[in-house]
């Protein structure tokens, strides 16, 4: 009986686990089947993300008063003009010299390199003798006096302190007018940390560096330095794609950027920049950091063209306290310079070296040595490689790219905010003359770099700039953040700073901009506005009246300087292109109406030089009179050989010199 029991429940037993296996195996394969038919629905959805490109942007800026479309940086058009450029090295050989900055004892150390000298001296047992000479500054600060005499040195040596410059010199100790190599070194001394920063008291301070770089559009940015571009896209990267220029050329773009002045009102309320003495007198943003305990620093490439010094007095007293102009006057007469053929105006190689190496490893050194210390302000900027062909960008974008990762390995973008940007786009040449050209010149690029304790401290702030990446914004505008930026560091109760003086609407891009702003409350004036469209006009009679009406403006103006007796009066060639300003409401299809008085943008070129000019001009064509003001109209190509009979920074644009007419 016990045992047939025994059988029988181990018989339930079994059926019981038989009967368990077929349920849990029922149950885990409608689970296979459901997750199965999950897994897959799911990864369909991801594949069809990824598949699914982004709709193409439209619009920069597209809000109810300013629509800026989108510009395809690689359309059919520009693609057929369009040559990325090939870096050309200025020196194929190692450096025998090279320096060093050591943090123990911060010094600036001299190395020889043995084996690069050897190489040299072809493998021989010569001797050979390494000398600097320090840049010695001069009286004007805008120059250097001369080369100290010479001072050999052997390796490992240490710079003292106060040498800034240096042009060194490896000879043959036999023969010492055979030069191994030449070079030059600029160097940034550490400074002690002033008293009242070594216990910092108050809100913490940003420092801030503007890596500039001529003529540069934020559509060709996009076509020429993509690697750069896809970086900038990086957290705490802020683009400002309704950023739009206010003036023609660079010296008024950026004089308001740092003193928030157009060049007339400065002339009627602070000083005439072209007298000797008015930009030391300028309230410019550097004095505003430096009343703030910033460290300042500033440099820029090619001393002929440079912002300040292009027809311009410069400066009578040293501007900040790293300047690098007196550096570069020394490279540019002690060093060999070499220029592009096909560019024969900007120094392309001063030495072994790129003119703009110089100027943004200043940039590096001036950043390295004390942004982890102390807040600094300094603007770094580089003209050769993009002023004159713009295309030549596409070559330097790897050395570009290149500093922004020095920046980002250091660990200094997390204690400065970067803003990279650029005063104007092409201003001349291949690209002015596309259907897009107008944009590629009123569109500089500029980028906004936030570090991550500043986005925590001051989200409102990253917020708005997030916002205002899509909104219209001018010079004038940056001009307010930057002084933002300088009270944010002072005392809560310390005083506001005066705001841009010629654009009373305009804010601190920390601050929404108003949905509904126009070009006149960004401080922008009509020709250089890109938020309303323009139509194309057909060869209508009153076309050319508008050109001749325009003309006659020119040269009156040419009367009005005093100037006749040296530009020729001008005479209509033939019109490239007549535009009428139109409603952004208005469809394209309908029939366009003759109307008694609108704006126009035309586009022309004089018989004198084949000069091409572009103006913005209310016409009326009942009294068939022009309202232009000649100093806004652009001249859209070279014009260096055409006025060399003048030195007025703006008549240049529009005088062709009886003396340097050309027959026909």
């Amino acid at each position: 009986m016990e045992s047939r029991f025994r059988a029988n429940h181990q018989l339930f037993k079994f059926l019981g686990l038989c009967y368990f296996l077929l349920i849990f195996g029922f149950v885990i394969y409608r689970s296979n089947i459901s997750w199965d038919t999950h897994f897959k629905r799911s990864t369909k959805n991801i594949l069809l993300r990824l598949s699914s490109s982004p709709e193409p942007q439209q619009y920069y800026v597209k809000t109810s008063k300013c629509q800026i479309p989108y510009v395809d940086p690689f359309n059919a058009e520009v693609m057929k003009i369009y040559k990325p450029q090939t870096l050309v090295k200025c020196s194929n050989e190692t450096d025998l010299i090279r320096t060093e900055y050591n943090e123990k004892i911060r010094r600036h150390v001299l190395h020889i390199d043995d084996k690069v000298a050897l190489k040299l001296l072809n493998f021989t047992d010569e001797e050979y003798n390494c000398f600097y000479q320090e840049i010695e500054y001069g009286n004007n600060a805008d120059n250097y006096d001369n080369l100290k005499a010479r001072k050999y040195f052997t390796n490992g040596y240490q710079v003292p302190q106060h040498v800034e410059g240096i042009i060194v010199e490896c000879q043959m100790a036999e023969d010492p007018e055979v030069v191994l190599q030449k070079d030059a070194f600029m160097f940034i001394q550490h400074r002690p940390l002033p008293k009242e920063l070594k216990k910092p008291r108050g809100p913490r301070k940003p420092s801030v560096i503007m890596y500039g770089i001529d003529s540069l559009s934020r559509i060709n940015i996009r076509r020429t330095m993509p690697k750069v571009f896809k970086y900038l896209q990086g957290p705490g990267w802020y683009e400002m794609q309704g950023y739009n220029k206010v003036a023609d050329n660079s010296f008024p773009n950026i004089l308001a950027i740092l003193s928030g002045y157009s060049e007339g009102t400065a002339k009627q309320q602070v000083c005439d920049t072209n007298k000797a003495g008015c930009l030391d007198e300028m309230p410019m943003i550097w004095k505003y950091f430096k009343n703030a305990s910033y460290l300042t620093g500033y440099a820029e490439d090619e001393s002929g063209s440079n912002h300040f010094n292009y027809l311009k007095p410069g400066f009578s007293k040293k501007p900040m306290d790293y300047y690098f102009r007196p550096l570069l006057t020394a490279l540019e007469s002690e060093m060999d310079v070499y220029r592009l053929p096909e560019h024969d105006y900007m120094r392309y190689c001063l030495g072994r070296r790129m003119a703009n190496r110089y100027i943004y490893d200043y940039g590096l050194q001036f950043t390295q040595r004390f942004v982890h210390e102390r807040p600094i302000w300094g603007m770094f900027w580089s003209n050769h490689f993009s002023h004159d062909d713009p295309f030549m960008p596409s070559a330097m974008q790897d050395i570009v790219l290149g500093d922004l990762l020095d920046f980002h390995e250091d660990g200094d973008f997390e204690e400065m905010i970067m803003i990279f940007f650029a005063d104007h786009g092409t201003r001349f040449g291949r690209l002015t003359w596309l259907k897009e050209g107008f944009l590629e010149e009123r569109l500089p690029m500029m980028f906004i770099y936030l570090p991550p304790w500043f986005r925590d401290s001051y989200p409102s702030f990253a917020q708005a700039l997030e916002l205002n990446q899509h909104r219209l914004s001018s010079n004038f505008d940056l001009h307010n953040t930057l002084k933002h930026i300088v009270e944010i560091g002072g005392t809560p109760d310390g005083p506001n700073l005066p705001r841009s003086f010629d654009c009373p609407t305009c804010q601190s891009l920390f601050y929404p901009l108003p949905e509904d702003r126009t070009c006149s409350q960004a401080g922008i004036e009509e020709h250089w506005c890109t938020c309303q469209p323009y139509r194309t006009l057909k060869r209508q009679a009153w076309v050319e009246y508008i050109a001749d009406s325009v003309i006659d403006r020119m040269n009156e103006y040419f009367v009005h300087k005093n100037l006749s007796d040296l530009c020729s009066n001008l005479t209509l060639g033939y019109i490239h292109k007549a535009e009428i300003k139109s409603d952004p409401n208005i469809e394209w299809h309908e029939e366009l109406k003759e109307v008694e008085t609108a704006v126009y943008r035309i586009k022309f070129k004089v018989e004198q030089n084949s000069a091409d000019f572009q103006a913005t001009v209310v016409y009326n064509n009942s009294t068939q009179e022009a309202e232009v003001n000649v100093e806004k109209i652009s001249r859209t190509n070279t014009y260096k050989e055409d006025s060399t009979c003048i030195d007025d920074k703006l008549a240049k644009l529009y005088c062709i010199c009886f003396s340097d007419l050309k027959s026909d």
